[in-house]
């Protein structure tokens, strides 16, 4: 698309013999020509930074272009170093994608010069509007094998990471990460048509970022996911932070949401085997949604035994996976619980447990004669320790600590 708008800009400044650009709807440069006769500090700040400062974006929507339905001459604003200049609504099937620009200090526009212009503008509106419908369907297609590439069945997956590299929608490069990104409502209400408008918008600007086919995309009733190559995610770490900041202001940080949490899978060794990495970060959200510690950025590689635990159903760990000793010590004692929980996880270091807690260590040691007195537990046996670690980790999941 930006080449074919090179092409209708450049034409149009050398028949004009005057500068030309086109910029989308959010006043973002899309194309320009080579410099043609007198300039200003506006054009030379756009083309360096591709979009408006913020100051003119102010002027410009002070304009009101979005009435506009022909050529619209702008006045000079000397602080803003902006010279006359005229507007040309880009404008296609009664779709509007953005304005080309014109320069017109002396005012010396001819009608039949805005006449070419306009034409211009019909034509670089038809090439937005093709790459809108290209866009769509390409998405469509997008969203339909990544679905399948989640499926259960071993085959449709291998169809659908096939197509995704021969159609040129994914460039394989070795083991690839699923990101996945949930919304946290704050009430009973869940994610609704426009929040997943808002989601999508999200995913798609993020993944922008990561350039052709640098991800792939989709959007589920609750969620958002992303596929990326591993070594894209090394190379750009930001990209789940990215992902949750984006989401939190499409999502608009209305009262009707806590956060956004965002996990990472393991990597998975192929596309068709990008269904684990999937099923790792949704396991690490169950995690993050009851363990606040790892939120809101949760990687499946950093929950240590949670990872295991995730991974089996909650009303089998219900059932099977509190033992007793852990119940008794959390009935008995909440603050002997932490000080177990923390002593396990210091491998029964009693020096970094009482700095973590603030206690002498002596103070820890006779909370470990208590805690084995509630529990009927010996601290100092192994397969003891990992009863009472895996029942207390199992409470944390369970949310009954």
């Amino acid at each position: 698309m930006l080449e074919e708008l090179q092409r209708v800009v450049e034409a149009l400044a050398h028949r004009l013999g005057r500068a030309v650009a086109v910029d989308d709807l959010d006043f973002r440069l899309l194309a320009y020509s080579a410099h043609f006769g007198e300039g200003d500090e506006w054009r030379a700040r756009v083309i360096l930074g591709r979009e408006a400062p913020p100051e003119a974006l102010a002027w410009l929507r002070r304009q009101r272009l979005g009435r506009a339905t022909g050529p619209v001459r702008l006045p000079a604003d000397n602080k803003l170093g902006i010279l006359p200049r005229v507007a040309v609504p880009v404008v296609y099937q009664n779709v509007r994608f953005g304005y080309l620009w014109l320069i017109d200090a002396e005012r010396s526009l001819s009608e039949e010069q805005l006449e070419l212009a306009s034409a211009a503008a019909v034509d670089a509106g038809a090439i937005c509007f093709r790459e809108r419908v290209v866009s769509q369907l390409r998405t469509a297609q997008e969203g339909e094998l990544v679905r399948d590439l989640f499926s259960e069945d071993e085959q449709v997956r291998g169809m659908a990471s096939a197509r995704l590299v021969e159609g040129g929608l994914f460039a394989s490069r070795g083991d690839v990460t699923v990101v996945v990104a949930r919304p946290l409502a704050a009430g009973a209400d869940g994610v609704d048509e426009d929040d997943r408008i808002a989601l999508q918008i999200a995913l798609d600007t993020v993944s922008a970022r990561l350039g052709d086919r640098g991800g792939l995309r989709l959007v589920r009733p609750d969620h958002v996911v992303l596929v990326v190559p591993s070594v894209t995610l090394r190379r750009s770490p930001e990209v789940p932070d990215a992902l949750r900041r984006t989401s939190l202001e499409r999502l608009g940080r209305s009262a009707k949401w806590r956060d956004v949490h965002v996990a990472t899978g393991s990597p998975a060794r192929r596309l068709d085997d990008a269904v684990t990495s999937y099923t790792q970060a949704l396991d690490a959200l169950r995690v993050a949604e009851v363990v606040p510690s790892f939120a809101p950025l949760v990687a499946h590689e950093a929950l240590g035994i949670y990872a295991l635990l995730a991974a089996q159903p909650f009303d089998q760990l219900g059932t099977y996976g509190v033992h007793p000793s852990a119940r008794r010590l959390l009935e008995a004692d909440r603050e002997l619980f932490t000080t177990a929980e923390l002593y396990l996880d210091r491998a029964g270091d009693a020096r970094a447990t009482a700095v973590e807690l603030g206690l002498h260590r002596a103070s820890v040691y006779h909370r470990v004669r208590r805690i084995e007195d509630v529990t009927g537990l010996d601290l100092s046996d192994g397969q003891h320790r990992l009863l009472l670690h895996l029942g207390i980790k199992v409470s944390r999941l369970l949310g009954l600590a």
